[in-house]
């Protein structure tokens, strides 16, 4: 088992490395991408401050990354670590609705959780949820669930290394 979990982590370790050589690249928009949603509301510098990963200020078990999707809309992910075996996941598509906030409308919110070799169970516990996410300042997001407002008083940093602590 212990062998397992070792190739586990550092399979993990080279897809978080991959995605962070990527991170340019996914945060850019292609040429005319911007689409009616984003068109005149965000500009590429700008896009660029809201895309990565992020991290609570406080306790640090909460992380959020954001990325570009196609025609200008976001996609955001949110993951809560509940002990060393589940996680809550909340994933959304969002669109920014001013140059501070993106929106969304989409959110599914699941419990992960795992078992020695991989997930044991995935159980939905919303679907359709509502909220927002934004930038204070350049380095400061916030998170808005209007479900049940989880990101309530949460302030999240840059995640210094897409390494550190795991989810």
């Amino acid at each position: 088992m212990g062998t397992l979990l070792k190739f586990a982590g550092r399979l993990l370790v080279a897809l978080l490395l991959l995605a962070a050589a990527q991170f340019g690249a996914a945060c850019a928009l292609p040429d005319g991408g911007q689409g009616a949603s984003a068109k005149g509301i965000l500009s590429q510098e700008r896009i660029n401050e809201f895309c990565g990963f992020w991290e609570d200020s406080g306790t640090k078990v909460v992380r959020i990354n954001v990325t570009t999707a196609e025609e200008g809309w976001f996609g955001l992910e949110v993951s809560w670590r509940r002990n060393s075996r589940q996680v809550d996941m909340w994933t959304m598509t969002a669109r920014p609705v001013s140059k501070d906030t993106l929106e969304y409308a989409d959110c599914s919110h699941y419990l992960l959780t795992y078992g020695d070799k991989y997930i044991e169970s995935e159980e939905v516990l919303y679907q359709n949820g509502t909220g927002r996410v934004s930038l204070v300042g350049k380095d400061t997001l916030t998170w808005q669930d209007d479900q049940e407002h989880k990101g309530d008083g949460l302030l999240f940093v840059p995640l210094s290394s897409p390494l550190g602590g795991g989810l």
